[in-house]
């Protein structure tokens, strides 16, 4: 069994990522947002490289735009990336054109792997239950403008650490890296405080911080918040609810 981290997509392997389950993070806040839009009754989520793509989007079909660029909604849009906007009584039974700064081009460069899930600390136990069989699991973080961000990284060290508790269980350097980053959170006197703690302090967090975006932090470190799991078709490239 074997569980590969990728800190960045500019890192992945592709030789390693064909044909794999493959799992996604952007925790701030792409994969939160469509957790929770998901959860909230989306019907579908379409991944878009940029603004003008989802504009274009919304003149051939009915959608809501949905994004951001440098944590702030572009202008013509509906939704921002917060995830407190995506409630049921506005993203029920819709579908939504979704472009961000890191997260949907993460998802997209994954899109010949053979199963892509989408993960947050929402929905961690049902993505940990749900992976715990597959052979090869590789784990992508988005990070943030092409830099490494620790709250991905705690996310994904949360993933491995479930898998490494079974026999046999193989890790690449950065599973490690991520892992020993989880386990000093985990090892905390009071671990969901020292999680929000050190996603404030994190890249991301600070990004968001200065937009004064600090529900958006607390929200994201909800753990267990939700069984829901997106998956990103690898053929439509559409982000639905996996049945």
């Amino acid at each position: 069994m074997q569980t590969n981290v990728f800190l960045l997509p500019e890192l992945i392997n592709s030789a390693s990522i064909g044909g794999s389950c493959c799992v996604i993070i952007d925790v701030l806040r792409a994969t939160t947002t469509i957790v929770t839009a998901l959860a909230n009754g989306a019907r579908s989520i379409i991944p878009c490289l940029s603004i003008e793509q989802a504009t274009e989007i919304a003149t051939q079909q009915q959608v809501l735009l949905g994004g951001e660029r440098n944590c702030v909604k572009p202008e013509t849009f509906d939704l921002g990336n917060s995830p407190t906007e995506y409630s049921s009584d506005v993203v029920k039974d819709t579908d939504i054109a979704f472009t961000t700064t890191n997260g949907t081009k993460a998802m997209l460069a994954c899109a010949m792997a053979d199963k892509l899930l989408l993960a947050a600390f929402s929905n961690l136990s049902a993505i940990t239950s749900i992976t715990a069989q597959e052979s090869t699991l590789n784990i992508i973080c988005s990070g943030t403008n092409g830099e490494i961000t620790l709250e991905d990284v705690l996310l994904a060290g949360a993933i491995v650490h479930s898998r490494t508790e079974q026999p046999l269980a193989g890790v690449n350097d950065q599973a490690t890296l991520a892992l020993n980053a989880w386990k000093e959170i985990i090892a905390s006197d009071i671990p969901a405080t020292f999680l929000l703690d050190k996603m404030k302090e994190s890249r991301g967090g600070r990004n968001l911080m200065q937009v004064d975006k600090v529900a958006d932090i607390q929200f994201a470190a909800n753990i267990d918040t939700t069984s829901m799991i997106p998956t990103l078709n690898p053929t439509s490239l559409i982000i639905t609810a996996l049945s």
